[in-house]
């Protein structure tokens, strides 16, 4: 082996473990779905990025080149210095991400381990055995890597998906041995996780509830949750549903079999996937249609979508909404009062006004709350009890948790996930400070062809409720300086990766000031500025 090579090989190994870990984590924060991940590829500036990005196309470039350096041997060695150059600066980048902490790697499950180790083993055999020249064959495997990588998830669907199967069969005959449990289906485009987890903390006062952890909304994650947490004694089962395409939701309604359906608010959320709003609407009303005779339909009244869908139900229906002015709802909020660690309102529940404070913050929060409140009382709960579990509710961990720094500012991590109306409600809840507001955005993705428009009114809201705002990725940048150039107002924006931002917002947040987290990347920067 000439020494040349030697080197190419080195960099080429450093930057092939660095891709496989890269592509491997990117399949698993997209489920595995081949559908999320051409989304991504397609809409997202990172994704484009992979494939035609300018390293990317000058590495095809240099493939295709090849062809004239086999007809002049005097080009050969300019070819492979070139190589070299290219695979020692591929190393010197994977060097500089470990370094900054800034290498996207898996969490190591079994199937992550083992996608790892057959893309390894076959990336390491087909070295050994290269059917061109040595250099450009390397330039080669380097370009078949993601490709190898998704060819793997591929074969490795048929066993996760037999396995799941099995898995989802025995929940199935678990669950028709309870006989006497309630199940509680919550969907939605959002709210649907603060939701569950505020159904399940007021009820557990009183019953023996289960509910689904985490982002487990999937058939097989409620499978697991029955399989493991599910005994004879549980009362209640407070079931999260999530879902990308029309018939998911109903599937998981033929596992649990639910009583009562939450239907929280519906928008943009995963258009891309659903295909249409109208799809999107149709795939969450499979919860409602799934109820019994004897069910219950709670509707979420602050949503356009969830209203109609109110109107259309022909089951027993309730509609909640914490806007003073619904008149139709039977649990309605007023008098509310947000302060900067909790929240005060009033409700009026059949008839009869009772006041409540949590220890919540954004208003949004409210409408997350009052199908809790509901179904307690439905199910016997007095209203001191009621009022006891609501001063005792906690967030899902990223949800708009609270928490002051050193120097008096105030963080607000809600980096959980980012969609329009998390983003808004984290407006609202801003305007209630005094200092400079700081929003550090991951542009939403998944919107569909509406992804633009919905940037575009958000970055107009930002701009005239925030002092400066930080992106985390170059998506939608030219809709979102367009929104803040036509909000009018004074808002600062600025791009740069989580060392860069949380270096800047650390040199000049100061006492009574606000940052908002808005998204995982967002998520990032605040880890660093918590270090």
């Amino acid at each position: 082996m000439s020494i040349l090579f030697f080197i190419a090989s080195v960099g080429f190994f450093i930057w092939i473990a660095r891709s496989i870990l890269f592509w491997v984590a990117l399949w698993q924060l997209k489920e595995y779905r081949f559908d999320r991940v051409f989304i991504h590829l397609r809409e997202t500036q990172q994704g484009k990025s992979l494939l035609f990005s300018k390293s990317s196309n000058l590495k095809w470039l240099a493939i295709l080149i090849y062809i004239l350096v086999i007809m002049d041997d005097i080009a050969l060695f300019p070819y492979q210095i070139f190589v070299v150059t290219t695979f020692s600066f591929c190393a010197f980048l994977a060097f500089k991400e470990v370094y900054f902490h800034l290498l996207k790697r898996p969490i190591f499950t079994f199937k992550a381990l083992v996608i790892i180790l057959l893309s390894l083993f076959s990336l390491v055999l087909l070295f050994k055995i290269p059917l061109i020249d040595k250099f450009v064959w390397l330039l080669l495997l380097d370009r078949l890597t993601p490709f190898l990588i998704g060819f793997f998830v591929f074969l490795f669907s048929f066993p996760t998906e037999l396995y799941r199967d099995f898995k989802i069969e025995r929940a199935i005959k678990k669950m028709r041995l309870q006989k006497n449990l309630l199940v509680i289906g919550v969907t939605g485009s959002y709210g649907k996780s603060s939701t569950k987890e505020y159904l399940a903390q007021i009820l557990e006062k009183n019953f023996k509830v289960i509910k689904t952890r985490g982002t487990n909304n999937t058939p097989i994650g409620i499978a697991n949750i029955i399989l493991s947490d599910l005994k004879k004694s549980t009362e209640i089962f407070v079931v999260e549903m999530g879902a990308y395409k029309k018939g998911e939701i109903a599937q998981m309604c033929q596992i649990v079999h639910p009583k009562i359906g939450v239907l929280a608010g519906i928008n943009d959320q995963h258009l891309s996937l659903f295909g249409s709003l109208k799809n999107t609407i149709e795939a969450k009303y499979e919860l409602i249609e799934s109820l019994p005779k004897n069910g219950l339909a709670l509707f979420n009244g602050n949503n356009v979508h969830t209203q109609r869908l109110y109107r259309k139900a022909k089951k027993a229906k309730v509609l909640y909404s914490s806007i003073p002015r619904e008149r139709k709802a039977e649990i309605s909020a007023s008098n509310i009062r947000v302060k900067k660690a909790s929240l005060l309102f009033d409700i009026l529940l059949k008839g009869k006004a009772i006041n409540f404070e949590t220890p919540l913050i954004g208003a949004q929060n409210i409408e997350n709350i009052l199908p809790g409140i509901y179904t307690a009382h439905h199910l016997g709960m007095t209203a001191q009890e009621i009022q006891k579990a609501v001063t005792t509710l906690s967030p899902l961990p990223k949800t708009m948790a609270f928490r002051k720094t050193t120097n008096g500012a105030t963080l607000i991590d809600d980096s959980f996930n980012a969609n329009p109306d998390a983003v808004l409600a984290a407006l609202a809840y801003m305007k209630i400070y005094k200092g400079k507001k700081f929003l550090v955005l991951q542009p939403m993705i998944e919107l569909g062809k509406n992804a633009g428009s919905q940037h575009y009114q958000i970055a107009k809201e930002i701009s005239s409720t925030c002092d400066y705002l930080f992106l985390t990725n170059k998506n939608f940048y030219k809709e979102i300086e367009r929104g803040i150039a036509d909000g009018g107002g004074k808002c600062r924006l600025a791009l740069g990766n989580s060392s860069k931002v949380s270096a800047k917002i650390l040199s000049i947040i100061a006492k009574g000031d606000v940052v908002v987290f808005e998204g995982k990347e967002a998520g990032l920067v605040l880890d660093r500025i918590k270090e």
